[in-house]
């Protein structure tokens, strides 16, 4: 019966096209606005959640980082050092600002980072080194490849010019761009001291209980506020949620709607439109069952090329936006595959609502059409 149901489908490819091409354009719209969503959700607390400090401490009354000041006074990175329970503190000094590439301002955020340090500098890298020297910075290839930017080139950030010494990864997002570039230079523009810091990154030691030191922190340092990895992620997750990271939700289950609305039309409509060969095969014998088979086999059949053809479509269509809008789009396999039991849902049930019709389909009127 999948052999039959598969020369059904091909035997009018007019059809057929037009039934996959409905359910890819679906499958394009569900992936692609999710791999959206989720990327800039996950691109504005990347920072947080990707370095190795499971402690953050910023200046009092500040809770996140985003859409936020916070300054830290000389010498309180040597003082988290010396509390017991502390394997690694880095201070990193932070703004946001433009970034003059080829007479084009982007919306960066600035991290100043120490050479040496194993926190705060960029966690992935593509190519070349990862700690900028004086007059040195260090991009996001994403950056890169859109302005044409190699190793060597040069940027201009509030008028100092910075040469590029190394491409990250996993760096840039929903509207914006991290840029590393060296703490000392970086304090000198600010006009602060080098030992200032904006956060102060903390690793705890293997034997340590995170909670236990943030507390013990909390107590010797009550000028900061001291707040765990997971807080802080939080907390800039739900400032993106209020700087429109909701809208993009409300248009995620819009798309997701009217996906699978597109994709149950056109299997109905690709299953109604082949009732007369339904008919044709019960008036020679064919069983309930066996009519059965070959309605969810072409249904399935027709949805697993569309789902297919709409995910390569997806993924293309997402690094096209990366590299002409610099909007971040995560596409994540396990968030493709939570579409699949929907996608057989529906399929199934569009396959199933012409098949009432074929078995109260009288055979008669069949040759008499």
């Amino acid at each position: 019966m999948w052999k039959l149901a598969w020369r059904n489908l091909v035997h009018e490819r007019t059809r057929l096209i037009m039934g996959v091409a409905g359910v890819a354009l679906a499958v394009l719209l569900i992936v692609l606005i999710n791999g959206v969503f989720v990327g800039a959700e996950t691109s504005m607390v990347n920072y947080i959640v990707r370095q190795p400090a499971r402690l953050w401490l910023m200046q009092a009354g500040v809770e996140n980082m985003h859409m936020a000041y916070s300054m830290l006074p000389p010498g309180l990175v040597e003082r988290v050092k010396q509390i017991p329970g502390v394997q690694e503190a880095a201070g990193v000094l932070y703004v946001a600002a433009n970034v003059e590439v080829s007479d084009t301002l982007v919306p960066s955020y600035i991290f100043g980072v120490e050479p040496g340090q194993p926190l705060g500098g960029p966690w992935q890298l593509a190519e070349g080194r990862a700690m900028p020297g004086l007059t040195e910075a260090v991009v996001d290839q994403a950056l890169a490849r859109r302005y044409g930017l190699s190793l060597g080139n040069s940027i201009n950030i509030r008028g100092f010019e910075l040469t590029i010494i190394g491409l990250s990864e996993e760096t840039f997002g929903f509207g914006s761009n991290i840029v590393f570039v060296n703490k000392v230079a970086m304090a000198l523009g600010m006009g602060v001291s080098p030992q200032a810091a904006s956060y102060i990154l903390i690793r705890p030691a293997p034997d340590t209980d995170a909670v236990e030191l943030a507390g013990r922190l909390r107590s010797v340092i009550p000028e900061a506020n001291l707040v765990t990895q997971e807080d802080s992620a939080a907390s800039d997750m739900n400032l993106a949620r209020q700087m429109g990271s909701d809208v993009i939700r409300v248009m995620n289950i819009l798309a997701f709607i009217v996906g699978l609305l597109v994709i149950g039309i056109s299997v109905y409509s690709l299953t109604l439109e082949r009732i007369r060969e339904y008919g044709v095969l019960k008036a020679i014998g064919a069983r309930p069952q066996q009519l059965f088979t070959v309605v969810i086999a072409q249904a399935y059949t027709c949805a697993a090329i569309g789902f297919i053809i709409g995910l390569i479509l997806a993924l293309g269509a997402a690094r096209m936006l990366v590299d002409l809008t610099m909007t971040s789009v995560l596409i994540a396999p396990s968030d493709v595959l939570r579409q699949l039991p929907v996608l057989v849902l529906v399929a199934t049930l569009a396959a199933l609502l012409p098949i009432a019709r074929v078995l109260r389909l009288d055979a008669m009127l069949v040759f008499r059409a």
